[in-house]
């Protein structure tokens, strides 16, 4: 997960609570409008070219459904616009065609969803009715009360097995809850780490759903979709006995005002010039704009004060590793100094026995000799050239243009 797919979720919260007012409103709300919206919530595989199959294949039908429409051979723009007709709203124009969707349901078990959906109606809609009114956390905990009394969703020529309803449900719901509050439970991988950081794997539904709720406020997360960023590192997030948290999701830094402090007070006193409110903005400035540049990344930042990292870019070469980054507002070669020994401090705070990936974010692209000291420590050198974010590693292309 990153922010990037945390704001696709969001997106798609946006979108179902357009629409769902549409069927939930109406007094005959039919199977296939009720499985419209769950549809509005699931994707196919490679979701995110501006073209993605799941447009046309699952979306663009889902509408339909929702609106008793036949929306085929007609393009996304088309079916927003007559959205927007049918709903008097000209906002739906712009969310309908954002990219929406985050959850791939299990292919074997679609069609048999519809029937699912359609033996269970009655009980479905009061249910639906309620996520898209929920009030407070204690509501949402009846209504998993409620799923935990729906049969589960029959495996076409297999009977005997079943799939959970909350796979089908929880992500609906979370789509439908103005709070952003109802977490997604289902058999996602992430998800199934998360409950397994938490203790709660083997735990009932309800147990599952309070434990999670509690996370919300710790380590910068602040609703469901930020917990579903967090998986299988969620031990990092929180204070247990004997341990104080280390990471955070990268929030935005502040740049104006003069009040505007570093990660690492004390080692910066070394480097004055550092400290001054220009190199502070600069310094800050300069995360933002890696937050933005690597949005499709998931981004830590310490809050531990042994490990105040800058910025940790999860999985940032596709094979698992982590990428410790340290931002710099100068490329003096003693600013330079100070970033690798902080780079080693911290990554030895985090785990000692893991070889880890270094890199360090200037201003600007600096001169040999932080180059070639760089280079000879392994350590990636990162700047912005515009909004480019620019590497002279080719180790570094996965986030980074070659320069």
């Amino acid at each position: 997960m990153s922010e990037l797919w945390a704001t696709r979720q969001r997106n798609t919260n946006r979108m179902v609570r357009l629409v769902a007012p549409f069927v939930l409103k109406s007094r005959r709300a039919t199977a296939d409008q009720i499985y419209g919206l769950c549809k509005l919530t699931w994707i196919t595989d490679n979701p995110l070219p501006a073209d993605a199959p799941y447009i046309r294949s699952t979306k663009i039908p889902a509408l339909g459904e929702v609106f008793k429409e036949d929306f085929s051979g007609l393009t996304l723009s088309e079916v927003a616009t007559r959205v927007s007709e049918i709903l008097g709203n000209l906002d739906a124009v712009e969310v309908i065609q954002q990219h929406t969707g985050f959850t791939n349901f299990y292919k074997a078990y679609r069609n048999a969803a519809r029937e699912w959906v359609k033996q269970n109606l009655l009980r479905l809609v009061p249910l639906f009715r309620d996520a898209l009114n929920l009030s407070t956390d204690e509501d949402g905990r009846d209504l998993v009360e409620n799923i935990t009394r729906l049969e589960g969703i029959s495996k076409p020529n297999n009977q005997d097995t079943k799939m959970r309803p909350e796979y089908i449900l929880t992500p609906a719901f979370f789509a439908l809850d103005s709070r952003l509050r109802f977490p997604m439970i289902n058999g996602n991988q992430g998800v199934q780490r998360l409950l397994r950081a938490i203790g709660a794997a083997k735990a009932p539904l309800p147990t599952q759903y309070s434990r999670m709720i509690e996370l919300y406020g710790k380590g910068g997360i602040t609703d469901a979709a930020d917990l579903d960023q967090a998986g299988q590192d969620l031990p990092d997030f929180i204070t247990t006995p004997g341990f104080n948290p280390t990471k955070q999701l990268l929030g935005v830094q502040p740049t104006t005002g003069d009040d505007l402090p570093l990660k690492d007070e004390s080692d910066v006193e070394s480097v004055q010039s550092a400290k001054t409110v220009t190199n502070r903005r600069l310094h800050n400035s300069l995360t933002n704009k890696l937050r933005t540049a690597l949005s499709s990344f998931v981004l830590y930042e310490g809050r531990n004060k042994d490990a105040m990292f800058d910025a940790m870019v999860k999985n940032y070469n596709f094979e698992k590793d982590d990428l410790l980054i340290e931002v710099k507002s100068s490329t003096d070669i003693a600013h330079v100094r100070m970033a690798v020994g902080q780079l080693y401090s911290y990554s030895y705070r985090l785990n000692p026995d893991h070889e880890a990936h270094f890199a360090v974010l200037l201003p600007q692209r600096p001169g040999k000799d932080v180059s070639e000291l760089l280079e000879w420590l392994d350590i990636g050198l990162l700047w912005f050239s515009g909004d480019d974010l620019c590497s002279s590693n080719k180790w570094l292309s996965s986030i980074a243009k070659d320069a």
